[in-house]
Order: C-alpha cells, then sequence, then structure tokens
C-alpha cells in the first residue's frame, strides 16, 4: 500500500521528500556519484564477506577445471577433450614463456592431435576458468571431506590455491594404492575414505566411449575394444556393428549367459603419426588388452621453443601453414614422439577402481541382465531380474570370505528395469562400495553396499591385477551380459577414480610416482621375460611392458614396489590435494607444512560462472557447456 500524499499547504518536513519532488541537477549529480560509491562499498563487502570471484591459472584440479589450456574435439573420433597450455605462461607473472604447446592426445581413442595454429582460431590458448567462491560457507559450518576449496598457500600467504579437501583436522592420512585410507583416535582402524555418489559421478574421469570411434584406424580394421566372452563349446549370441560413425552391440536371447567385455588398448603416438602419415595399423589381436591407467588427457601436451614457431614480429613462421602444422614441421625436424612428454603421458598406475555406464535396448520382457566389474581378480556382479526388477549384488572369486558385506546377506533392491524399454545404467566399484544408477537415480539396496577389500585380498603382496586362461579377469575389467534375454547396447561408457599418487623421494628429488623411477633396476627385475627386459630403456618402459602382459601380473614384483604416504593432521589442520594428482602441488609435496589452518581458508568454491568464449564460427560466443556447479 502506497503512502496518502500530504496536503498542498502542508510544510515539507524531511530534505529527502523535497528532494524527491523537486530534483535539481547538482543534487541529481550528487546523488548518482553516492549511488556509484554505495555500489563499490556494497561490492566490496559482498567480495570481502560473501563470495569473490577467482580465475584458474593451473590445470592441478584437471579436469574439474582448467587452468590455461586448449579445448578441442579430436581430429579422429571427434570427442571433446581439453589439453593443458600452462606452460605457455610464467607461473609468477603469467607473462608469455618460451614454449608453446603444439599437440595433445585424446581422452578416449588416444588419437595424436596436431593444432592447427594457423587456420582454426579455436586452437587458440584458452584462459583457465573463472569461479565463483562462497566467503560465507565455513562461516557457520566445517569444511567437508571432498569440497573444493581456495585457500591461502601456508608459505606464501599472497598466493591463492585451489584443491579439493582430502584430509580433516585430527585424521591419521595414508595414501595406498590410489585411496585414502582414515584414522581417529576415536575410529583406530584404518578405514577407506569413500565418496558418496554424487561426488563419484563429479571426480570419475572418461576411459572410452563407443559414441566416438576413430574413423581412420576403424577403416584399416582396428577392433572393437568391447569384445564378446569366448566360452569353450558355446557360440557367441554377440554380434558387434562397429563403423566410422556408429558402434552397438546386439544380444539374442540364449540359456546360458553371455557377455561382452572391455579390452583396454590404444596405439602410442608414434604409431599414430605412422598412420597419419599414409601407414597401415596393421593386425591387432582383439583380445588383447593393458592395464587401465591414470593416463589424463591433460596431461599429453607437447611444446615447442617459441621461437621455432613464431617470428619476432609475432607472424608464424612461413613453413607453418594449414597443411604443416607446428608439430608436422617439428617432426621433419627430428622431434620424437616416444620421448620426453612420453614419459609420464601413459600414465604408471594401475587404477582398479572402475565404473561403467550403458545405453541398452531391452526387448524381452523377461530374463536376467548382468553388469560385472573386476579389481584383484574378483568379480564384482550386479545381477537384474527383468520381469520383477529386482537387483542382487554377488562377489565370485577365489577365496571369497562367507561375510564379504557388513549384513552377512548380499544386498538387494528393487529397480526400474521392468520389462521391455530403453535404459541406463551405471555401476561403480569406487573405494571399496558398489553403487547403481538406473535412469540417473541412485538404486537404493537394502543394506549397504560397502565392503573391505583387505578382507579380499589381505596380503599386501596380493593386491595386484589378475589373468588366467579362462577367464581373464583384470584383463578385461568390465562387462555386461544377459541370460534368456534379447538387448541391443546403443552406447558403452568406461571411467575410472582419480587415483591419488604417494609421492616418493624429497626435496628437488621429489617424484610424483608410487614407483621410484630413478632405480630403474628394480623395475627392470620386475620383468620376467628376460629378453625383453634387455630392451628396455627407461622406468616408463619398464611398467608400460608389465602393464600390457597379463600373464606376468601374478609372479611380477612390480606391484608390490609401489610406496605409500602417510601424514598425522591436528586439530584444525586441513590436508588438500588436486584432482590432477601427477600434476598438482598440494600437501603431499609441501616441505615441512603438509596442511592448512582453519585461518587461511578462502572459502568453498560454488560454480563456473565465465569459462572462455569460443572464436568461431562467431568470436566470443559464450561457452555454455562449461558453466555450472563445481562438484
Amino acid at each position: 500500500m502506497s503512502a496518502a500524499a500530504p496536503p498542498k499547504s502542508s510544510a515539507k518536513s524531511s530534505e529527502e521528500t523535497l528532494d524527491e519532488e523537486n530534483p535539481t541537477k547538482p543534487q541529481g549529480t550528487r546523488e548518482t556519484i553516492e549511488s556509484i560509491i554505495v555500489a563499490f562499498i556494497l561490492a566490496f563487502l559482498f567480495r570481502a564477506f560473501v563470495a569473490e570471484a577467482f580465475v584458474i591459472p593451473t590445470g592441478s584440479m584437471a579436469p574439474t577445471l582448467m587452468g590455461a589450456h586448449k579445448d578441442l574435439f579430436c581430429q579422429h573420433c571427434g570427442e571433446q577433450y581439453q589439453a593443458s597450455a600452462s606452460s605457455e605462461f610464467n607461473s609468477g607473472d603469467q607473462a608469455p614463456s618460451p614454449y608453446v604447446t603444439v599437440g595433445s592426445t585424446c581422452s578416449t581413442c588416444r588419437g595424436l592431435n596436431k593444432y592447427d595454429l594457423h587456420s582454426n582460431p579455436n586452437a587458440a590458448t584458452f584462459s583457465g576458468d573463472r569461479i565463483l567462491v562462497s566467503k560465507f560457507d565455513y562461516i557457520f559450518q566445517q569444511p567437508q571431506r571432498w569440497e573444493v576449496l581456495v585457500f591461502k598457500y601456508p608459505l606464501e600467504a599472497h598466493m591463492n590455491y585451489i584443491k579439493r579437501l582430502i584430509g580433516l583436522p585430527g585424521e591419521s592420512l595414508l595414501i595406498q594404492e590410489g585411496d585414502i585410507y582414515t584414522q581417529t583416535a576415536d575410529a583406530p582402524q584404518w578405514t577407506i575414505a569413500r565418496k558418496p555418489p554424487h561426488k563419484i559421478r563429479a571426480m570419475q574421469q572418461i576411459v572410452a566411449d563407443t559414441k566416438y570411434q576413430p574413423a581412420d584406424i576403424i577403416a584399416q580394421g582396428w577392433p572393437s575394444l568391447w569384445q564378446p566372452s569366448p566360452a569353450a563349446d558355446v557360440p557367441t549370441a554377440w554380434q558387434i556393428e562397429q563403423a566410422e560413425e556408429q558402434w552397438s552391440a546386439q544380444l539374442s536371447a540364449t540359456a546360458q549367459p553371455q557377455w561382452l567385455r572391455y579390452y583396454h588398448k590404444f596405439l602410442d603416438d608414434s604409431a599414430w603419426q605412422q598412420v597419419m602419415s599414409g601407414g597401415r595399423v596393421g593386425q591387432v589381436d582383439p583380445y588383447s588388452s593393458t592395464l587401465i591407467t591414470d593416463y589424463l588427457a591433460y596431461n599429453s601436451s607437447y611444446q615447442l621453443e617459441r621461437e621455432r614457431i613464431y617470428l619476432r614480429n609475432g607472424a608464424l613462421r612461413p613453413e607453418i601453414d594449414s597443411d604443416n602444422t607446428a608439430m608436422d614441421v617439428a617432426i621433419a625436424d627430428g622431434l620424437q614422439l616416444d620421448g620426453g612428454r612420453q614419459q609420464s603421458n601413459d600414465g604408471h598406475h594401475w587404477v582398479g577402481d572402475l565404473a561403467a555406464e550403458f545405453d541398452i535396448e531391452v526387448a524381452s520382457s523377461s530374463g536376467t541382465l548382468l553388469l560385472d566389474l573386476v579389481e584383484f581378480g574378483v568379480h564384482f556382479r550386479c545381477t537384474i531380474d527383468v520381469a520383477t526388477g529386482q537387483a542382487k549384488l554377488s562377489l565370485e572369486g577365489d577365496a571369497i570370505p562367507a561375510e564379504v558385506w557388513g549384513e552377512g546377506s548380499a544386498p538387494t533392491a528393487q529397480t526400474a528395469v521392468r520389462g521391455a524399454g530403453s535404459y541406463n545404467l551405471e555401476l561403480a566399484n569406487f573405494d571399496d562400495q558398489l553403487v547403481l544408477w538406473v535412469n540417473g537415480r541412485v538404486v537404493e539396496f537394502d543394506h549397504s553396499t560397502q565392503f573391505d577389500s583387505r578382507k579380499l585380498r589381505p596380503k599386501n603382496d596380493d593386491r595386484r591385477p589378475y589373468w588366467t586362461e579362462t577367464d581373464p579377469l583384470d584383463a578385461a575389467p568390465l562387462g555386461i551380459g544377459g541370460q534368456d534375454l534379447q538387448l541391443t547396447v546403443n552406447r558403452a561408457r568406461v571411467y575410472r577414480d582419480i587415483y591419488y599418487i604417494a609421492v616418493q623421494g624429497g626435496g628437488f628429488a621429489r617424484q610424483y610416482s608410487d614407483y621410484d623411477l630413478d632405480r630403474l633396476p628394480p623395475l627392470l627385475a620386475a620383468i620376467p621375460d628376460s629378453s625383453l627386459r634387455g630392451r628396455v630403456r627407461s622406468a616408463s618402459e619398464a611398467i608400460s611392458a608389465v602393464y600390457s602382459h597379463p600373464q606376468w601380473w601374478e609372479q611380477t614384483s612390480l606391484f608390490s614396489q609401489r610406496g605409500t604416504l602417510g601424514f598425522q593432521l591436528e586439530a584444525d589442520q586441513y590436508f588438500p590435494m588436486g584432482d590432477n594428482s601427477s600434476h598438482s602441488s598440494d600437501a603431499r609435496a609441501w616441505v615441512g607444512h603438509n596442511y592448512v589452518e582453519q585461518k587461511y581458508l578462502l572459502g568453498k568454491a560454488l560454480l563456473v560462472f565465465w569459462p572462455h568464449t569460443w572464436n568461431s564460427p562467431i568470436p566470443f560466443t559464450p561457452n555454455f557447456a562449461r558453466m555450472g556447479l563445481i562438484r
């Protein structure tokens, strides 16, 4: 309700009312200036106490948050991925460095991508994500594990860092086999730190996706990474259709269970260069496999000296054009693709925590749908009765204890998978727990789906991948199948968990690896084949050789050489780490100060509000796909 107007004969009782009814130019100008001042004050208060914007400078939190980077669509399969370009800028003043990034490898097909700096505007280097940080959250509540937070670097308080919170005050912390274990005075037993389902989805990293097919090598006969599981005297009921732009797998109903399993393999950069130069892939065994590792496309960048690419006036050198990229010119000049950067590109660490996602079409009203994940040679299986929708979890393998689950009996649940229809299924084995999603929703089981893998493989030497001639186990660690069921798999995706590296060494000798990469003899000794051992020249080659020979896994000493890393946190001390574990300067590596005190916490990272814009087809096109909450 508006106030009644005073009688015209009434005297004006306030300057504010007078000014409102009789505005003058000087007073209007003053009010404008005052409004601007008030706006600045409010903005300052908002920045100081509520929220503040930051720009991500490096890739330590990739792929969750990007520093200076390239945003690419793979030239071979079309998958969008990002690769670091932070090396193009000095870490201090962010001035241009002597280096320029010129190529990288795809996140899914692992294809070699050479940047067209001459003709593609979107091959430019983009700035880091702009994020909004809430300074209000930690006033009324304590930070929670797995949250992304911004803080002052304790050793140089003028520097702001952004990491994910891993360790909490009062905890003992152990980094082992890529996982986080915690211990407190109230809970003296070491317990694995488990991510809730929404964090699993936010933090999982892509390994393979059938939607994106590398057309150039498929045309040469590159096999599908998903293959029918061979069984003696049982013909396969799976039919795979793989073309340059399409993939699907159809299952006919049979009385026996029929499996389709994932066999991880890829071409290295040298092989891709041969293909791109007109060479051929050669014969590839569809059932050959290597271990899934902590490879991250973001870390796969090639760089060259800036003077090899640009003239002093900033123009590209004349030999670099749309037909000859800077990387092509460098290769012609002798750039080796299998050295230098390749030392860390393939990932040094086997990742056993995996997830599978399937888009399927069920044509039967009844039958059994099967999902399977393997770790440590143990099958973690989900069986769904299509007629009733009931799901049941089970474990299969050697020496499985009777009481794997906390409640004793196998967990069961009702799902939306009932009869014929289209379904999206996800099954994850992260942090010693199984999580099932159906059509994007978490399935609630009748009791906990958590387990303790140390009861399955209690000896440290047994915590390794396994393979047999009759069952590939960790060599084909994800599967989908059916019994008395007709279905089509239209898309299959493979994800892995973040592998937290137990940094080895100290000071300038610190290595971002579970292995001591400076000591080659023990790594060479892990190779059972003496003839191959004599040809290996680096730690990376030794590790990759073991990973690609499943028949060696049970006997090699390699997995016993993985180191661990422990810390003790006192009250008011937090332990942050980056999602890009192999390229993150975080509490693992800080000298003499492996924690952040409460007073240095600035706030919780809320959202990416302004990622880079696109340069084409329309300059400054907003990148809406990258905008969103930080999880």
